[in-house]
Order: C-alpha cells, then sequence, then structure tokens
C-alpha cells in the first residue's frame, strides 16, 4: 500500500512501530493491516501466543493509520480513550487487523479495530479520538 506522507511520519515518529514490523495492506475488501509473529512478541512461552500489549498496540497503530486516510488527516490523531478485549489466544502466526469507523462526529470518532488470527477473531479494540 501506498502510504501518505502524514502516515510515512507517524510510523516513522513511533518507536515501537520497526519493532512490530507491521505491513499496511489495501485490498478490495479495504484498508488492514498484518503483523508476523516474531520471537520478541511472546506473551505466554509454554503457548507461543502474542503478548497483549503487541496485539493492543498494532490495532491502535492499525486504527491511527485508518483515521488518517478516511479522513484525510495531515496530522497523528491524538487517542483519547481505547477499550481491547481479548478473546481468546493470538497463537504464532500472522494475524491481521481490520478496522472501521464506527461514528465520526463533529468532536470525536470512534474506530473499531478487529484483530484475527486466519479466520479466527482473537481481539477487538475500540480507539475514541479527537477531532
Amino acid at each position: 500500500m501506498a502510504l501518505n506522507k502524514a502516515q510515512k511520519e507517524m510510523l516513522e515518529n513511533t518507536p515501537f512501530v520497526e519493532f512490530l514490523g507491521l505491513e499496511a495492506l489495501t485490498s478490495d475488501e479495504g484498508f488492514s493491516c498484518r503483523l508476523c509473529f516474531r520471537e520478541q512478541h511472546i506473551g505466554n512461552p509454554l503457548l507461543r501466543t502474542f503478548h497483549g500489549g503487541i496485539l493492543a498496540s498494532f490495532a491502535e497503530i492499525t486504527a491511527a493509520l485508518y483515521l488518517m486516510e478516511s479522513l484525510n488527516l495531515v496530522e497523528e490523531p491524538l487517542c483519547s480513550s481505547m477499550t481491547f478485549d481479548y478473546l481468546r489466544p493470538a497463537f504464532a502466526g500472522t494475524i491481521r487487523a481490520e478496522p472501521c469507523i464506527v461514528r465520526a462526529g463533529r468532536r470525536f470518532v470512534v474506530v473499531s479495530v478487529d484483530v484475527y488470527l486466519d479466520k479466527t477473531l482473537v481481539s477487538i479494540g475500540r480507539f475514541i479520538y479527537s477531532r
């Protein structure tokens, strides 16, 4: 996917983006991000699952990138609140985050991000951004 200047700057200025190794994708189905498992992402070494902080950070970055693209923002949006639900373990593999705008009001924008491992929903994040 070709990121715009503001999205590239956001990724360059966010210190943990390189550590995560996320990839932004655009297809006929819309915008999404992908993250391949690395040993540094381990939350539970016995089960080889993603750490919860990795999942939440991945979803938050995905939400911000999507919001910047959808609303043609030239600056990184400010996340004022987030709720993240862990539905089941995200075992080692490639996870995919699919964002959507739930509501875009005059003062706030709510973005929901579903995180999948293969076709299994593993977590859901809701992010509220100030306009």
